[in-house]
Parts: C-alpha cells; structure tokens; sequence
C-alpha cells in the first residue's frame, strides 16, 4: 500500500496479492474512514465535490409597454371645432404643455375629473386624501349638484393629477376606467416633456347644457387657466396684480363668488388663477358677469382687465 501527497490510497499488485479479502476489506475501511475524517476535519468534506449553483427561477413574462402617438397639435379654432365621439386628447399648437381632454359629453367629463376636483379644489373635502365612490357622491349631493355639473370645466396641472392617483393606491381606491384613461394622459405627457409641468384641461362636446357659445367659452377660460399653469412668468404677473392690483374689498367679492361655486377660498393662488380667467377669457355672461356677480361696474372690471392683460401672454 501507498499513500501520495493527495492522500489517494493505492495498492500495489503484490500487496493485493497477499492480503486476504476480510484484512483487505477492513484496511480499505479503515483507510476511507480516517481520509473520511480528514477531509471532514480540513477540507470540508473530502468525497464531496462542490455543487454547481441552482439556476434562477425564470421571471415571469413583462407586459408590453405600448407607447401611443402622441396627441395632434392643433390650434384653438381647431380644437373648438373638435367634436369627441369618444374621449379625445388633443394638444394646443400655441403651447404644446396644454392637454385638452375633450369629451363626449358632461357625463364622461364628470366621471374622468370629479374626484381630482374633490381633491385639489373643493372647499368642503380633503386635500389630503381621495374620496371614494361613496363620499364622492355624497359631496357631489351636498353641494345641490349632478355629477354631470359639478363643474362645466376642469383644470390641473399633471403633478396633481398623478397625486391624485398615488393617494388613491396608497389608499386602495380603484380608479374608474375614465380615470385610468386621464392618468394614461397625464403618463403620455411626462414622457413627452419630463421637465415641464403639462396642464390638463377638458371640454365637453355640446349637448344637453352645453350650447355651441357655452363650449366656446369653456374653452377660452380654461385655456386661461393652462397659460397660468404651464408659463411662470404669466403665473407671477397674475399673482402681482392679484395682491397688489386688486382691493382687499374686491378680492373678497371674488371669493365670495367663487365660493358659491364651491372652490376652496383659503388657496390663493387657486383664487387668482380663477379670477383671471373669469375677467378675461369667459365672455359668456350667463357664466359671469361682473356686474350680477360682484357687484362691480364695468369701469372696475375694465381696470382690473387692463391690469391683467398688461402682462398676458397673445389672445388664444
């Protein structure tokens, strides 16, 4: 018998040879069991080669992200003459990061926004949780309002959109497939632009409650309302004529105006916004006059006007 430097057991022939099979059998035993213990003792198991590692578990197929076109540019006149048989996302050729969600009516318009409004706007709900079916209703009820004139227009900026929808998961509130279709919009438009904040405006097609003159004057006050969320220095021009144009009398007639419509008084930046587009993009006067609704002559709204337009950016 031999044993090399690997501690490999070898037997000559002759060896073999003389050894009877039991003294064999018990040397080879006891031979296997001390290199046994060795290997146990210094090498981790000495019979034992190294396993190679399990294959991962193959991950489960990805859906496909299918990236839309994105929406058509197209001018005001365009866009007015639109008519949505279905909901439509169009964009305004004068400022690309304004989105006009443009429906068929004020149904789907309502069931795609009110809940944003509940969040962002309202007076008499939280801005800091999202409703649900139930509580939407209710606050929707409690204001002596359908859900289909709630509000004839929306306006909000992508981010709290997309809030909307981060509160609504935490939350564990599903989104309706109008909602799921807005936040598909509002995905589309930071792909677009990741740098700028897109606004999001809608419009319903005419119809019940919505005449031809109505859906152009929706449209000029919320493409208003898009010039004040997508151009800062517009923003800040309208806040300056706000605090220092405007007298605390009349900024507190504009809040109560506003406020019969249910909008939250205490954002100021909410208010300024909405008195601008009221003065000067909503020339229908069933939906605001100065004189009916503010007490105001037309010389105080004209001053007012001026000062606002002063720094407004072109006409839409």
């Amino acid at each position: 018998m031999e044993v090399d430097d690997e501690t490999t057991v070898r037997l000559s022939p002759h060896a073999v040879a003389r050894a009877s099979p039991r003294r064999s059998l018990g040397r080879w035993l006891g031979l296997a069991g001390g290199a046994a213990a060795f290997g146990a003792a210094g090498l981790g198991g000495f019979w034992l080669w190294p396993q190679p590692p399990a294959a991962p578990a193959p991950k489960p197929p990805q859906p496909a992200v299918i990236l839309l076109p994105p929406p058509p540019l197209l001018t005001h006149a365009a866009i007015l003459a639109h008519q949505a048989r279905e909901p439509t996302a169009l964009r305004w050729s004068a400022n690309p990061l304004v989105w006009v969600l443009d429906f068929p009516g004020l149904e789907a318009q309502g069931q795609a926004m009110n809940r944003a409004a509940a969040l962002l706007e309202k007076r008499a709900t939280p801005r800091d949780r999202v409703l649900d079916n139930d509580a939407l209703a209710a606050a929707i009820a409690a204001d002596g309002k359908l859900p289909s004139n709630w509000y004839f227009g929306h306006n909000y900026a992508a981010s709290g959109l997309a809030r909307m929808a981060r509160l609504a998961a935490e939350a564990g509130i599903t989104l309706n497939p109008m909602e799921r279709w807005v936040q598909e919009q509002v995905g589309a438009a930071r792909r677009i632009d990741p740098f700028r904040e897109a606004a999001f405006l809608s419009l319903p097609a005419t119809g019940p409650g919505v005449d031809s003159d109505a859906r152009a004057s929706i449209l000029l006050h919320e493409l208003g309302h898009g010039q004040f969320m997508t151009q800062p220095l517009f923003a800040a021009h309208v806040l300056r004529v706000w605090a220092e144009g405007f007298s605390e009398a009349e900024r507190q007639a504009m809040r109560h105006f506003l406020a019969r419509d249910g909008y939250d008084t205490r954002q100021e930046d909410l208010m300024a916004n909405e008195a601008m587009a009221y003065l000067l993009y909503t020339p229908d006067r069933r939906f605001f006059d100065p004189l009916r609704d503010l007490g105001w002559s037309e010389s105080q709204a004209l001053r007012l006007r001026s000062m606002l337009r002063a720094g407004a950016p072109p006409e839409p």
